[in-house]
């Protein structure tokens, strides 16, 4: 009998519940049910009990539990990517648009850490060097997800050839344990996100598990299109005149039909969406109008699409059904029959995505007891404090520096403006102006190996903060007011208190007046002694200067004596640390020119030895022509005795033969006389031809004839 009582009790308090639910989420459907629970149950769940309660505290200015939109989880659900889905190609889809955005930006230190994005890479590809991991990764803007399907791919072409000129490692990369495959799970549930670095390292795990199955579909993709190629299944997609396996093709619904691959009909179904069409018609260059089936639809289209083009043929066919009661929630698509406005002014959205009760009025969320008036400049307040914080979050970016290695955060005090990032295992040098990694030649020092009109190497830090956080400023509000035309300029400025104006110009003024002490003159020339003594005269001015002691460089105050003698140590330092430059310089001129000397020496030695070598070579060759000389006269005269021989002996011939009696007729009564033959000239005269030229005619024997006349 009690059990019965009992039960009996237990539906009662239950159908008490739920009925108080009922009435309460009829005033107000966004409330959360389980806060709701807790506030009713202390009222005895009478429901007007808990209404009158929710309406003061809207009257009080505060408000009630709201459950999170749906938006909200659905946004939470992309996320959290599951390999357990039967759509592997929408997994990768959705994971390509999360991790692989042109314009993602590098997350802030804590949300990315990139040795630790290195080591998680290094665990899937154990034989690649790290140096080509790092190369791979800066190529990608230090992304873990882009990364990795980057050395896949390229260790997927190389093949037997190596790109990068790399060797594999010989020992493997270790993989912690907790970012295994079959792991990873595990740790993304059990991680502590209480700090924001860990909230990162799970971030890190995600996209790696993302990249994984990426790269698993990649596999899979290439496998399928080999076993068609195999069975003769491949045609080419009509658009990008790429050959594609036949069950990677979409297909048109006309006479004549057409396919094209799932990426170009995608790209076709998303230009259409943006151009707020919901006609999918078929890409084919030959005149068809045919669209695709719904059928075929499914294997190109994700849910998200599809229900985009839902919606706008919903609101065109609405829209052409011209019905006049027509009432739409402005938050989605739903639409419903209502009575007038001045009947019921709030719209109850049905959708289980959605859920919200709006007013027809102002289109705005409910805000009963309030006006609409009143809720617009509400919402006005709330859009102004997120565009106000959206121009605070700039001009913090444009005081703060970030290391282009390691991402660490930094501000310059004073000094130089390069920068040299503190960070174990970094070190990167940078340039605080302009932010780029260099060297001392990056500046406007020519005598460090810059040029004139580079970025200044010093420069009143304090001024160039200003300048670059109001540009930022200046900007960023443009921008908000180009987007938001509503919004007044006013309420976007910064207010600060007077005493904080007056703390920041006297910092601004002492900022302007003291002058920087790192900043050095000009070096000279070696042969040039530095002006030490400027220099140690400065240092003292300094000290003696009562301005320069009582304050430091934000313009708090400091006790004078202590003040004075921590300056008179950093004096002290500083003109020790003079002299040892002094004595290294002079060190370094007396081996420089000591080097000069020597290299002179050596230089006249060489040069002496030059000319005596080509002295000798000069003889030499006078010798050998002189040589040469006597060889060819020696030739010559031994011709001259080869054709001087035979005229010699021809003419000895004919001077030998003595008197050669000639027969001579004389004359009655005449007698002969004896006539004596004279010699010829002698062959010696020969001689002088046989030196001018060709050899010349031999000349008849001069016979000299006496005849007796009568």
């Amino acid at each position: 009998m009690e059990t019965s009582d009992d039960s009996d009790i237990e539906e009662i308090h239950q159908s008490t519940q739920e009925l108080c639910t009922q009435e309460v989420t009829a005033l107000f459907p966004d409330i959360c049910l389980q806060s709701l629970a807790s506030i009713a149950e202390p009222l005895g769940f009478i429901p007007q009990a808990v209404i009158n309660h929710i309406i003061d505290l809207l009257e009080s200015g505060k408000t009630y539990p709201k459950r999170e939109p749906a938006s909200h989880v659905l946004g939470k659900r992309k996320r959290d990517i599951s390999e357990q889905d039967d759509d592997l190609a929408e997994i990768v889809l959705q994971a390509k648009r999360l991790y692989v955005p042109e314009n993602r930006e590098q997350p802030r230190l804590g949300l990315k850490d990139p040795p630790l994005v290195k080591h998680m890479i290094a665990g899937d590809f154990p034989f690649v060097p790290m140096k080509v991991i790092q190369h791979v990764l800066s190529e990608n803007n230090s992304l873990l997800f882009p990364t990795y399907l980057a050395l896949d791919e390229i260790i997927k072409q190389a093949g037997e050839r190596i790109p990068f000129n790399w060797a594999y490692k010989k020992r493997p990369s270790p993989m912690p344990p907790k970012y295994r495959e079959a792991n990873i799970d595990e740790s993304i549930r059990s991680a502590d996100r209480s700090s924001e670095r860990e909230r990162g390292e799970v971030g890190l795990m995600e996209e790696l598990k993302a990249a994984r199955i990426a790269r698993r579909h990649a596999r899979m993709e290439q496998q399928n299109f080999d076993e068609a190629r195999s069975r003769g299944e491949i045609k080419e997609c009509e658009c990008c005149f790429g050959d594609f396996a036949e069950n990677r093709l979409v297909h048109c619904n006309g006479d004549d039909i057409h396919f094209f691959c799932i990426q170009c009909a995608l790209r076709n179904a998303e230009i259409q969406v943006g151009l707020s069409k919901y006609e999918l018609e078929c890409l084919s260059t030959e005149g068809c109008n045919a669209g695709f089936s719904r059928k075929e639809r499914e294997k190109f289209l994700p849910p998200s699409l599809a229900s985009a083009l839902d919606r706008m043929e919903q609101n065109e066919s609405l829209r052409l059904a011209g019905l006049p009661d027509l009432a739409q929630c402005p938050f989605c698509c739903y639409a419903e029959e209502y009575p007038p406005v001045s009947v019921d002014k709030e719209f109850r959205c049905r959708k289980p995505d959605c859920m919200v009760t709006s007013c027809r009025v102002c289109n705005l969320a409910t805000h009963i007891p309030k006006t609409c008036e009143e809720a617009a400049g509400e919402a006005a307040r709330d859009k102004g404090l997120v565009v106000r914080r959206e121009v605070e979050e700039a001009m913090s970016q444009a005081l703060i520096r970030n290391c282009n290695k390691c991402n660490t955060p930094f501000i310059k005090e004073d000094g130089c403006n390069k920068m040299r990032c503190t960070k174990a295992g970094c070190y990167n040098v940078q340039c605080y102006v302009c932010s780029k990694s260099c060297g001392y030649n990056h500046f406007d020092r020519p005598e460090r190996g810059g040029k004139v009109g580079n970025c200044p190497l010093f420069d009143n830090v304090d001024e160039r903060h200003v300048k670059e956080v109001e540009k930022a400023e200046a900007e960023t509000k443009q921008k908000v007011l180009e987007e938001n035309p509503g919004l007044e300029p006013e309420f976007l400025d910064l207010d600060f208190s007077s005493k904080v104006k007056e703390d920041e110009a006297r910092r601004l003024e002492r900022a302007a007046a003291r002058r920087n002490p790192h900043e050095r003159p000009p070096r000279r020339d070696n042969n040039q002694q530095p002006q030490v003594n400027d220099l140690m005269n400065d240092l003292i001015r300094d000290a003696e200067d009562p301005n320069l002691l009582n304050q430091n460089a934000v313009g708090i105050w400091y006790q004078q004596q202590r003040r004075h003698e921590r300056r008179q140590q950093q004096l002290r330092q500083q003109f020790q640390q003079a002299q040892q430059a002094q004595q290294q310089l002079q060190q370094a001129q007396q081996q420089a020119l000591q080097a000069h000397q020597q290299a002179q020496q050596e230089a006249q030695q060489a040069q002496q030895q030059a000319q005596q070598e080509a002295q000798q070579a000069q003889q030499q060759a006078l010798q050998a022509h002189q040589q040469a000389q006597q060889i060819q006269m020696q030739e010559l005269e031994a011709m001259k005795d080869q054709f001087r021989r035979p005229i010699i002996n021809t003419w000895q011939k004919f001077t030998n033969r003595g008197h050669v009696p000639m027969p001579i007729q004389l004359a009655p009564g005449q007698q002969a006389q004896p006539v004596a033959l004279q010699p010829g000239p002698h062959p010696a005269s020969v001689e002088p031809h046989l030196q001018q030229g060709p050899l010349p005619p031999m000349p008849n024997p001069n016979f000299a004839w006496q005849r007796n006349l009568p």
